[in-house]
């Protein structure tokens, strides 16, 4: 055992010294919001304890099965070679230092944007004789290591007084077992196929913060082929949009038929319990026979779980302790199997997790999906690929692997789209496979777009105040990211496409495009209606899109041309100087607006700062050919700009428009009776009241709890 105990010390000083960095990310970050703050706060009681606890002790069982690894191969080394054991401690050492070297080479290759591979990638991925020097060293400890265990084995097996045939027997029924477990655990779910064929599956796909000038159908130059590919068949829906670019508050509106002015989903990581979500779109189908399944590779900002209608649910571990587990478990020899389904038992917060950029492996979450996702039954199949939002890598993507392109764009959001396209392409051979596609609804959506500031991303060019009639100041927007301005469409336009399998549905889809003005709330709807199934218990805001769908052609939609549409913004998200994110500047400017709840362990809007995150808040109404924006112009007061469409042109109203202008009062109207006791009065705002706005947004908070006291 002396061998062990000096492996034992070895492993677990490699974990300190591996963790040190990390640690100090982490500490340095704890110390700059209040988020951390409070997810660490939490870590010392309750459920967040207990996680953290299982994380700590899953590195330290790591590390001991590590140490074990050495010992052993040392003894399999003293079994070959005799003069070995009279230097058992060096040869512990020498293969501790084999295999701390192989992972190290390993982490680094694999994952080149981890903190160890940040350092190293460059030289391990160095070839010689045309192999990457980090898969020689690696390869080679391997196979030294399994060359001493043969050998030692074999000279075990030829002394009889040490291995009995019965021995040997035992062992290898046992190896036969533990690979016919793992051979049927990989890839038995290949094989299950829908058993009862009478009712159409329903399938919606969705893919994050997507560009729609990327695809073929919106002129795109074919850069997400396999999403092109599968829609080219589908009838498309080309002005489509989100009433609220964020992901949590978007599908909430896709799973409910209800805009977040109605079901509280106003804000990403919005408290449960604020959130009046159902019935949904899945509580509705369950009760007719379906059985309902939700699946993303992300759930940081979105806590969609089985209380949304799901009978299972196929994500990361939600909760804030993905913030401080995901996020810092970069550990060189968790790399190793955080990938595997041991990982999956030892760090659920990492495995699969697309949150998890460094260490996520697109292959990963989709080989957990085929293992868990069963067509036993009519099914509700829900699944949103993240891997195009920001940071836009993956595990494998290294550093300096893009140059900046010519259309303006983040360089790395090529990187993200082209995952995001080739999970899409790889999921959808997955259902085939599982025979999901015989008879199904398949729609496939973006939750909301992405802007990087390029033309057509803003109503306006920067210099606003020469473009709006009667605007005094220039205006602070960001056409930048998602949820940021309601003024920037390349946000709040979506795909929304409709594909039919099968004789069940009522339609047959063949590549129809649909200029109809369409909402993600009207998706909840509309599948209802198509798989004959009453959606009156939703109490949807959206319109069903089932009789368009049937149409004979693309003239008889029944949906009206003038149909009025809302998007908001949530939360600001500060740009970063490569036209990515201020990740940093961002936490520190939010941080004060979320908490951890202690019994759920789970990162949520903070109740206090909810009434100052609506105010900031800008809203909009909007028609085929005029939109009207409410810009909050501080807490008590708005400016309201009302934009042609067509021409471009935007004029500040001070008043509700006269009834000669029909469409300015209709919007007028529309935008307050939706957003009914939050539009304060309009305004007009110079640069001389700039510092009076501030004072108010400071005094905020202050002053409403102030009114409640005395109100008390």
């Amino acid at each position: 055992m002396r061998g062990f105990v000096v492996a034992a010390v070895l492993s677990l000083l490699f974990l300190v010294l591996t963790a040190y960095q990390s640690a100090a990310t982490l500490l340095s970050r704890i110390e700059q919001t209040s988020v951390m703050q409070a997810a660490s706060g939490a870590a010392v009681s309750g459920r967040i304890a207990a996680e953290v606890a299982w994380f700590l002790s899953a590195q330290v069982l790591l590390h001991l099965a590590f140490a074990a690894t050495a010992w052993g191969l040392a003894i399999a080394s003293a079994t070959v070679w005799q003069t070995a054991r009279q230097k058992f401690g060096r040869i512990v050492v020498g293969w501790f230092s084999l295999l701390g070297a192989a992972t190290i080479a390993y982490n680094a290759y694999w994952y080149p944007r981890t903190l160890m591979g940040a350092y190293y990638h460059d030289i391990v991925s160095a070839t010689v004789g045309g192999f990457p020097i980090a898969k020689i060293i690696y390869w080679s400890v391997f196979t030294c290591a399994v060359a001493t265990v043969a050998l030692a084995i074999r000279r075990v097996a030829a002394s009889a007084a040490l291995v009995r045939p019965a021995r040997r027997a035992l062992i290898a029924v046992a190896v036969l077992g533990l690979a016919a477990t793992l051979f049927w655990s990989e890839v038995g779910a290949v094989f299950d196929r829908d058993a009862d064929a009478s009712r159409p599956h329903v399938i919606i796909l969705g893919i994050d913060s997507l560009r729609l000038e990327h695809l073929q159908r919106f002129g795109g130059a074919g850069s997400t082929p396999q999403i092109d590919k599968f829609i080219a068949e589908a009838d498309l829906f080309r002005d489509a949009t989100t009433p609220a670019a964020r992901t949590f508050s978007s599908w909430t509106a896709i799973l409910t038929g209800r805009s977040p002015k109605v079901t509280g989903a106003r804000f990403n990581l919005a408290a449960r319990s604020s959130v009046a979500a159902n019935p949904t779109l899945g509580d509705v189908l369950r009760e007719q026979g379906y059985k309902a399944i939700y699946s993303t590779d992300e759930v940081r900002f979105a806590n969609i779980d089985e209380t949304f209608g799901f009978d299972q649910v196929i994500t990361p571990r939600i909760g804030a302790s993905d913030f401080l587990i995901g996020t810092y478990n970069e550990l060189p020899l968790a790399s190793v199997v955080i990938n595997t389904r041991i990982g999956q038992w030892l760090f659920p917060f990492s495995h699969s997790n697309r949150g998890v950029a460094t260490m996520f492996q697109p292959e990963t979450y989709l080989g957990r999906v085929e293992r868990e996702l069963s067509f036993d039954g009519p099914t509700l199949f829900i699944a949103h690929l993240t891997a195009a939002h920001w940071p836009y890598y993956v595990s494998d993507t290294p550093f300096g692997t893009t140059d900046p392109n010519d259309t303006g764009e983040h360089p790395l959001y090529h990187v993200g789209i082209a995952t995001a396209d080739q999970m899409f392409g790889e999921m959808i051979e997955m259902l085939r496979r599982k025979g999901a596609l015989e008879n199904a609804l398949v729609v496939v959506l973006s939750d909301h777009g992405e802007a990087f500031g390029l033309s057509g991303d803003s109503l306006f060019g920067e210099n606003s105040a020469a473009f709006i009639e009667g605007l005094r100041a220039p205006i602070k927007m960001n056409d930048h990211g998602h949820g940021q301005s309601v003024l920037s469409p390349s946000q709040y336009k979506v795909l929304l496409a409709f594909r039919s399998f099968g004789e069940e549905l009522g339609f047959r889809s063949s590549a129809r495009d649909w200029q109809v003005p369409v909402t993600v709330e009207d998706i909840a709807p509309t599948i209802l209606e198509l798989v004959a199934v009453s959606g009156d218990s939703l109490r949807a805001t959206g319109r069903s899109l089932g009789s368009t769908l049937r149409a004979v052609d693309a003239g008889s939609s029944g949906i009206a041309m003038d149909r009025v549409r809302f998007t908001e913004t949530d939360l600001a998200v500060l740009p970063g100087p490569d036209g990515g994110v201020d990740e940093v500047g961002t936490a520190r400017q939010n941080s004060m607006f979320f908490n951890v709840d202690y019994k759920t362990g789970r990162l949520e809007i903070n109740r206090r700062y909810e009434p100052l995150a609506l105010a900031f808040k800008e809203r909009a109404a909007f028609s085929k050919n005029m939109l009207l924006a409410a810009l909050p112009a501080g807490p008590n007061a708005h400016q309201y700009l009302l934009f042609d469409l067509a021409s471009g042109g935007g004029r500040l109203l001070l008043a509700a428009p006269g009834v000669e202008q029909p469409e300015a009062r209709r919007l007028w109207d529309a935008l307050h009776e939706h957003y009914r006791g939050e539009l304060k009065p309009a305004v007009a705002v110079t640069r001389e009241d700039w510092p009076r706005i501030d004072k108010e947004w400071s005094g905020f908070l202050h002053d409403r709890d102030q009114r409640q006291s005395r109100a008390r």
